[in-house]
């Protein structure tokens, strides 16, 4: 996703000695008021995490190139809390170039309490040192705060919890999105056990022609006008690979639905008339916000070869499966998208 990689370190202002930025010092036209917040950091100023959590020499080099983000949560590997945290304090001392990374996972695992002993203290004090929309930050450190002052000690504090703004919203959707194709992954593999060699050479061109119509429906049929447009277009190529992995595992099930000829020629005349209105729309101005034509028309170019590949594929994996049953299906589908029912 090419938005999220826009501005990435204008969130974060920690440096590696501490805090260079503490929203208490905040004085930006827009971060004017907010005073309980801000009194709440001034008094956490030196609220350090302790110097025994931090990694010793042979873990610094055990962790070189590590991603707390991954270790925390379990992208694509076991989870390692500890090992998160002590990664997590070399990322801030690096400059905090990440996101989810430095000075946002410590203090998550601090209010948490996982990967190191609860500090909500600690957790404040980190939080008083991440840049963002004044609200976030406001909103942010009281949650903390109040945290603490009713003795919580549960285990699902999140960054995204306390998010406002658009720009925050697109980070946690591009987390959420690494968690989920780390999920989609592994389950493909489950999925792929057992398939014969032929079988994988024949799925590339079929993953290779999902992933351009992917791109082609995040880029081209969602509103990206607004300060939430990553958020969107991440959520929108989410659905549409989910969609995909969900129906590999019915076809692999045997559960996929079935359909007639005659009823693909039927789905196919409802395509062709939800695509002409959304090109009708789209020229008028009455579509989705910037959605163009020119978008519209490249994402079904791209879902037509996708649907070809697919067919293509399901001959070979699927034999039982008429082709035109999964043409229906898949026509179907696509029709739900463009009528904006997806």
């Amino acid at each position: 996703m090419k938005l999220i990689a826009v501005a990435a370190a204008a969130l974060l202002g920690a440096a590696a000695a501490g805090q260079s930025y503490d929203w208490s010092e905040a004085t930006g036209e827009f971060t004017q008021g907010f005073e309980e917040s801000k009194a709440i950091c001034r008094a956490l100023k030196a609220k350090e995490p302790p110097r025994a959590d931090r990694p010793d020499a042979k873990a610094v080099a055990a962790l070189r190139g590590c991603d707390s983000e991954a270790l925390y949560y379990g992208i694509g590997m076991k989870a390692d809390p500890v090992k998160a945290r002590q990664c997590a304090f070399l990322e801030r001392d690096a400059g905090d170039d990440g996101v989810f990374g430095g000075s946002i996972m410590l203090m998550t695992i601090y209010a948490n309490g996982v990967g190191a002993r609860r500090d909500l203290d600690v957790a404040t004090h980190l939080a008083c040192g991440i840049e963002g929309a004044p609200f976030e930050s406001d909103g942010r450190v009281r949650h903390l705060a109040g945290a603490k002052m009713e003795g919580w000690t549960g285990s699902d504090f999140h960054f995204c919890d306390d998010v406002t703004s658009g720009l925050a919203m697109g980070y946690c959707a591009g987390h959420h999105e690494r968690i989920d194709t780390a999920r989609r992954a592994a389950a493909l593999a489950v999925l792929m056990r057992g398939w014969t060699p032929a079988e994988r050479q024949a799925f590339a061109p079929l993953q290779k022609a999902r992933d351009a119509w992917v791109d082609a429906h995040g880029g081209g049929e969602v509103d990206l006008s607004g300060t939430a447009r990553a958020a969107m277009q991440i959520g929108a190529e989410e659905a549409a690979r989910e969609a995909f992995t969900e129906m590999l595992r019915r076809l692999s099930t045997g559960r996929a639905p079935r359909y007639t000829s005659a009823q693909y020629r039927a789905a196919d005349a409802a395509l062709n008339a939800a695509y002409r209105k959304a090109i009708r729309e789209a020229d008028t101005g009455r579509g989705i916000g910037a959605v163009t034509q020119v978008g519209i028309r490249d994402a079904q170019r791209a879902w037509l070869r996708y649907r070809d590949a697919f067919v293509a594929f399901a001959k070979l994996k699927w034999p039982g499966v008429p082709s035109d049953s999964l043409a229906a299906w898949l026509t179907i589908e696509r029709t739900k998208m463009l009528q904006g029912e997806e």
